[in-house]
């Protein structure tokens, strides 16, 4: 395709995009594949906002969950994707930059009938489509496939439901955390610690919430159900290095390129001064420019074509500093995940890794999401002795197990934090364990003691882990073995263990929002580019599933929705009240046909319906006394009324 205008030089795409536009030699660098503003709502707790991309930017703002805003734009920042977006704190329209896993996007591509897509996702209930018919629309590559679970919904989750078996950060919303026996002290209204004393149980609520897959099945939460398979060619060294950006584990020597592609073929350039221009324009962005797989033409005033020989040498595209036109970024210091409330819930929280019982990881010091960034100074600032990167390890021990190298990376910045400061790493032992297998609390012994030991002794997985290598690569084998090929080969699997052997028990960690965690860390290694590709899902459904997707609870404040007495005027309840006996009978002659039932709540903040003046309508009646605490959860006392002939 060429496009004429005179006295300009205008680089075209095939598609008709404008790479570089300029009169005489007043040439500058434009933005190339145009973002398509979106809109989105803020998908964590607290998330700020920054002047610019990039953490070492000033925070200007901070959203709630649920904040709509509007996504303006994508920029990379040293290999973590961020999102310029519009936002609306009641003074007016502002602009700044967040980290792109924490916005849920909606789609603005419209669905068009596809036949064959229908046909594809024919296995999926109704209210799964919907979603599904937005992803294709906007990713029509990507494929969903069904997930049968033959158990019921309300079964799993009742035995994800046992206390202990989730859990969730102590200062968490109330609504979030259980009330059950054995996970809250009535007496002090306080919630008991699991190991560290920094985790609680959570809540059926926020479980159903986190265990149905169709809150989850947009743009970014999708990765938690993508297969854990590692596939040559379609996971590279330079994915990896993105996604190890900023933490200890950065290895600048193994760069090859600063666009890394799983699913994109190699740019094609149809001039020497096209691909000039877009190297420049990505050097000075920190953002794929020249990954097109498409045909461009530089064109003269008169419609010449131009080629590197042709254009004169004093116009060629150039960058100047401090002075680029339109879309030039100051290239921003490496991403350092600052510690807010939400994303301290974003570590990975006590393991449950090769036992039933329950089990502590790394303490929560630990952070995944820590407050100053790892040093990489030098070019090999992480490269061994012998010049092995964590690059080199991760690839190696993706083509020894067989599982993603995406996935290996996102897992071990999930288990060991930006900073790397675990003892379970830190080699005082002359033994590493980067994946916390085996790390818990057990009597007196600490998590970091017995992952080391574990990791020190037997044969198995090029056990003992007596270098990173052996540690990283053989503890992808065990993850390989033991979870990706034993029916847990999502992250979601690997939370939720509802297909593989040992259900309910066999699961990698205890944190409710671990499987989202860990997809979202996944998927930022992918820009909107890269999502173009092909990716394949599997998707969960369970029997009997409630016709819509359980809703987050979000109430605050005290729980206690239990009452403190409940009598009926006149006559004696049985058995005699106690606050934690939800079921009472109570008879009455045939000639009453109303009763007063008596309902104080506990606590002062809670309310109560349906105590008062009753009428009975028949010889038997049940009557529900519903107890509100002021967080929303509900709790139910029944009267069975029984009347005499």
């Amino acid at each position: 395709m060429k496009k004429t205008l005179l006295n300009k030089f205008i680089l075209v795409t095939t598609m008709g995009t404008i790479l570089v536009t300029g009169v005489g030699r007043n040439i500058f660098i434009k933005d190339i594949n145009a973002f398509t503003t979106k809109k989105g709502t803020v998908d964590v707790s607290a998330l700020n906002v920054r002047s610019n991309a990039g953490t070492g930017n000033n925070t200007i703002a901070t959203l709630e969950r649920d904040t709509s805003v509007t996504v303006l734009d994508e920029v990379n920042s040293d290999g973590m994707y961020w999102y310029k977006i519009s936002f609306n704190t009641g003074s007016g329209d502002r602009e700044g930059y967040v980290a792109k896993n924490y916005i849920k996007t909606e789609s603005t591509a419209k669905y068009t009938t596809d036949k064959t897509f229908e046909s594809e996702i024919a296995g999926f209930p109704e209210s799964y489509k919907n979603r599904l018919r937005a992803l294709h629309a906007e990713y029509p590559n990507w494929k969903f496939v069904v997930q049968n679970v033959d158990i019921s919904w309300d079964e799993v989750i009742r035995n994800e439901s046992i206390v202990g078996v989730n859990l969730v950060k102590k200062n968490a919303k109330s609504s979030w955390k259980s009330t059950a026996r054995g996970a809250y002290n009535w007496s002090n209204g306080t919630w008991p610690g699991f190991d560290s004393n920094e985790w609680v149980a959570a809540s059926e609520s926020i479980i159903r919430y986190y265990m149905d897959p169709r809150n989850f099945l947009d743009s970014t939460n999708i990765f938690q159900f993508l297969n854990h398979g590692y596939t040559t060619g379609e996971q590279t060294e330079e994915g990896v290095e993105k996604m190890l950006k900023g933490t200890f584990m950065e290895s600048k020597s193994s760069v090859k390129s600063n666009v890394p592609s799983a699913t994109s073929a190699p740019t094609t350039s149809a001039t020497t001064a096209a691909t000039t221009a877009a190297s420049t324009t990505q050097a000075q962005n920190a953002g794929p420019v020249a990954d097109l797989n498409e045909k461009i033409e530089l064109v003269g005033p008169t419609g010449e074509s131009l080629t590197a020989a042709t254009l004169p040498k004093e116009e060629l595209p150039t960058v100047e500093d401090k002075d680029n036109g339109p879309g030039y970024t100051e290239p921003a210091p490496a991403p350092i995940f600052e510690s807010t409330t939400e994303f301290n819930d974003t570590e990975h929280g006590p393991g449950v890794v090769n036992s039933d019982s329950i089990k502590e990881s790394v303490s929560a010091s630990n952070s995944t999401y820590a407050s100053t960034s790892a040093s990489s100074a030098g070019e090999n600032a992480n490269a061994l002795s012998n010049g092995t990167t964590y690059v080199d390890m991760i690839m190696d021990a993706a083509k020894s197990s067989g599982v993603n190298p995406y996935v290996i990376a996102a897992m071990l910045i999930q288990e060991q934090g930006v900073k790397g400061t675990s003892g379970l790493i830190s080699g005082a032992t002359g033994i590493y364990n980067f994946f916390n297998i085996e790390a818990y609390q057990s009597g007196n012994q600490s998590a970091t003691s017995r992952g080391l030991a574990w990791a020190g002794s037997g044969n198995t997985y090029l056990r003992p882990w007596n270098t990173k290598a052996k540690a990283i690569i053989g503890g992808a084998m065990f993850y390989g073995s033991t979870y990706s090929k034993a029916g847990q080969n999502t992250f979601y699997l690997k939370k939720f263990n509802v297909l593989g052997e040992n259900k309910y028990k066999h699961q990698y960690m205890t944190n409710i929002e671990g499987a989202k965690n860990e997809g979202a860390m996944l998927s930022r290694a992918y820009s909107e580019e890269d999502k173009k590709g092909v990716f394949t899902f599997h998707i969960p459904v369970y029997k009997d599933m409630p016709e819509v997707p359980e809703a987050m609870p979000t109430g605050d404040g005290s729980p206690n929705n239990r009452l403190s007495s409940l009598s009926i005027s006149g006559y004696n309840i049985t058995p005699g009240f106690s606050s934690d006996n939800y079921s009472y009978t109570v008879e009455l002659p045939s000639n009453v046909n109303n009763v007063n039932i008596k309902a104080n709540a506990a606590d002062a903040s809670a309310t109560v319906s349906g105590s008062g003046d009753i009428e009975l309508n028949s010889s038997n009646s049940a009557v529900d006394i519903i107890v509100t605490a002021q967080n929303g959860t509900k709790e139910k006392y029944s009267i069975n009324i029984k009347r005499g002939n």
